[in-house]
């Protein structure tokens, strides 16, 4: 009887690896879409992966977890997912996904603490939102939408209109011209951009570092901090009106000449760029702010 029960016990033992890879279920769906159509994912945990090609359909594959399943809604312009999880999931595992897009689509990705990966693909517009996760994109969009809340935002886009936001998580993006907005409370703020018509870039307690390879004519920077230190680099040839203010933290600068008061905290500087075509405005309260003008 002893044999017995130990036997059982060796034998659960043994096929319990087994019963979680029969739990996963396969996904394997593909539909078509037409030419600049949408696409939607929505997933909760586990990780999700963008990639585009060149055919005209939506293709997802990968593994669903214990009691998962996959909601479809599909039509000629758009096709909507999402992977729908049992009440009570909180030893459910994950969904593991792949997703493939056609070119010029327009795609909304969202998960919860799944991290979200889109990368060679050559979208019209990208939304891509994540509440834990982290969420990461390559490639080229005529504009992208990054959000996440403690989750870290990269991206290395080539888009010409960038919205990024966090609330505890870093920004790093790279790459990206044109109308540019960065904005976390205690994240730091990492950019290198191109040329630049719009910039804005906002944190409460995180580092603000700007580097940008140009700022077009008439264009417009904005960066603020409470906390947070600030570094500008531009290049000499940038034309702009230069204003930057400071409560109590050090303000230096490769242009202008700091005026602080007689009396009572504060400092600022007002300068002139080249002819001055453009504006940067610079506000810290407690943060040190260093403008470089490069080669």
């Amino acid at each position: 009887m002893k044999a017995s029960i130990r036997f059982l016990l060796a034998a659960g033992v043994l096929l319990a690896p087994f019963g979680s890879a029969l739990a996963q279920t396969a996904v394997n769906r593909t539909l078509p879409l037409s030419n600049g159509g949408r696409v939607e994912l929505s997933n909760v945990a586990g990780s999700v992966t963008v990639r585009g090609w060149d055919r005209n359909e939506v293709q997802l594959t990968g593994t669903l977890g214990d009691g998962q399943r996959l909601d479809v809604e599909s039509s000629a312009n758009r096709v909507a997912m999402k992977v729908v999880y049992p009440r009570n999931s909180h030893s459910s595992r994950g969904a593991v996904l792949e997703l493939r897009v056609p070119r010029a689509a327009e795609l909304q990705a969202s998960t919860v603490s799944a991290n979200l990966d889109v990368a060679e693909v050559d979208l019209r517009r990208l939304q891509a939102s994540s509440v834990s996760g982290s969420v990461t994109a390559r490639g080229q969009a005529g504009e992208a939408e990054l959000t996440s809340v403690s989750g870290d935002v990269q991206s290395q886009l080539r888009t010409s209109r960038l919205n990024t936001t966090t609330v505890s998580g870093e920004i790093d993006a790279r790459g990206g011209s044109g109308e540019v907005s960065a904005n976390s409370v205690s994240g730091e703020i990492t950019l290198d951009l191109g040329n630049v018509q719009r910039l804005s870039a906002e944190s409460v307690s995180g580092d603000l570092g700007v580097r940008s390879s140009g700022l077009q004519p008439g264009g417009r920077v904005n960066l603020e901090t409470v906390s947070g230190s600030v570094t500008l680099t531009l290049p000499a040839r940038t034309s702009a009106q230069l204003k930057v203010k400071s409560f109590s933290g050090d303000i230096r600068s490769d242009v202008g000449q700091v005026q602080r008061p007689r009396h009572g905290p504060g400092s600022s500087l007002d300068a002139r760029i080249g002819s001055g075509d453009g504006d940067i405005a610079i506000q810290s309260h407690s943060g040190d702010v260093r403008v470089s003008l490069g080669r």
